[in-house]
């Protein structure tokens, strides 16, 4: 698993839904000990052309320059069977850092999903198992750093 002293080689997190447009709960990285808020509010719903867009807070652990938590502002869009991809602007105020990170998902089956994140600086493959209201993904941090997240939503 992942080395690196600002990145968790697991990570848990426990989400509740609060109606269709706001997620809102708690990560964990075991190794440091260190809780996170996590929260997700969707502003504006796709319709057509038109991208969702939404805010949101979350642990910056991916991420290789810096730690602590970020606030993002995101644009996501489907545009194909199964394929959906998004553009944020990233802010990180525990390294005062501005990033752009984007993504292309891709739902293979109701089970199944890949996803390929840029963190604004390095490419992350994800794959993800969905069993009824979790999920366990492998993220390769850096294309070659495997790390584990789990999550359960309720």
């Amino acid at each position: 698993m992942v080395s690196d002293t600002n990145r968790a080689p697991i990570e848990f997190s426990l989400v509740r839904r609060f109606g269709d447009n706001l997620r809102a709960g708690m990560e964990f990285m075991p190794r440091k000990n260190r809780w996170s808020p996590v929260w997700n509010w969707r502003l504006i719903e796709a319709d057509g052309w038109r991208p969702a867009i939404a805010l949101g807070q979350s642990s910056a652990w991916p991420s290789s320059k810096t730690s602590g938590s970020a606030f993002t502002l995101t644009a996501a869009q489907s545009f194909g069977k199964g394929f959906s991809g998004y553009l944020s602007a990233s802010y990180a105020p525990n390294g005062d850092l501005w990033q752009i990170p984007a993504g292309v998902n891709w739902r293979v089956n109701q089970d199944w999903t890949t996803r390929i994140m840029w963190d604004g600086n390095n490419l992350h493959p994800i794959v993800t198992r969905h069993i009824d209201n979790w999920s366990m993904s492998l993220i390769m941090l850096d294309g070659s750093d495997p790390t584990l997240a789990f999550s359960i939503g309720f």
